[in-house]
């Protein structure tokens, strides 16, 4: 992990997303066990404790080490009925599978969290001008001036389409090609600056930029590839009557759970809980801007256990 101070502020601000609506979802009667695979903050973990108190547990997860620390923090009240383990989707589901565990529950809470956009140093955000890393495990691995640098145009291209839904993917790979055989891309604000060059605008509701940081992103962290591999392992985690929900911020990460959880249940696995995908409220979109594009899909696994 590289250095930093970890933002212990981040929980009294954090808002999890639809967290009465997951709870209720998710089943919470005490002696629950949930498996948050993206724990963040430990909203919605804190949310889940409280409801299954008092013997309720929580395995917290999560690949980004400063989280797990604020996670730590915020859910040591609840003593031994919190369990913490530092690792991406995959890593976490093996290590217990292995263990033989079985969950009442399981979340997985998509894309990047509202800690890793605020952070000036991390690079998720085109609003603070900082090194071009957006890696949410920090430990090691390929940052985004690494894919940046090095991709192929035809790879830069593909992955501004197919991640970020970039329109003009290829002009804006084009731009990046030509830059970087003068000097390499380092900074949000070399990026940020080349996509506005290259589409010939600054402003608008939404930054030019914004589908190519999304895009960089979700290459960097392998974010459509842990989802393809975790969803089956999640829910192969679950008890008879077990229940997964998925919250998803980016429409292609919700259409491929929505077609996923549509698929188990019509081989007889599963029964769906959210025939149409639930959305915040328009109080808590007031509250919190960054909730209004998420989209919250949950499916109950059959008496039987099958996929």
């Amino acid at each position: 992990m590289s250095g930093g101070a970890v933002m212990t502020e981040a929980p009294a601000r954090h808002l999890p997303v639809m967290a009465g609506e997951v709870v209720s979802l998710l089943g919470s009667a005490p002696g629950h066990v949930l498996v948050d695979l993206t724990v963040g903050a430990g909203g919605h973990a804190e949310a889940f404790l409280r409801a299954t108190a008092p013997t309720g547990m929580v395995i917290a997860c999560d690949r980004d080490a400063r989280a797990l620390a604020i996670a730590r923090e915020r859910l040591a009240p609840f003593g031994s009925r919190a369990r913490l383990m530092h690792g991406d989707w995959l890593e976490c589901l093996h290590a217990l599978a292995t263990e033989r565990a079985s969950a009442d529950a399981v979340l997985l809470d998509l894309g990047a969290s509202s800690m890793q956009l605020d952070d000036p140093v991390r690079g998720f955000s085109l609003r603070h001008d900082a090194n071009l890393d957006m890696r949410m495990d920090e430990r090691g691995g390929m940052t985004a001036a690494d894919f940046l640098n090095r991709a192929s145009e035809a790879d830069l291209a593909a992955a501004l389409r197919d991640e970020g839904g970039e329109p003009a993917a290829a002009r804006i790979a084009r731009a990046i090609v030509e830059r970087r055989g003068s000097r390499p891309l380092r900074t949000t604000g070399d990026l940020r600056t080349l996509v506005e060059a290259a589409l010939g605008r600054k402003g608008g509701k939404i930054h030019p930029a914004t589908r190519t940081f999304q895009a960089v992103r979700r290459v960097v962290n392998r974010e459509g590839e842990q989802l393809a591999a975790a969803l089956p392992r999640a829910f192969a985690l679950l008890a008879p009557r077990g229940r997964l929900a998925v919250i998803s911020f980016h429409s292609g990460e919700d259409g491929f759970v929505k077609q996923w959880m549509v698929g188990v249940a019509a081989g007889g696995g599963a029964r769906l809980l959210t025939k149409r995908a639930v959305k915040p409220t328009a109080e808590e979109c007031r509250r919190n801007r960054r909730s209004r594009s998420a989209r919250l899909r949950a499916i109950e696994k059959a008496n039987g256990g099958g996929a």
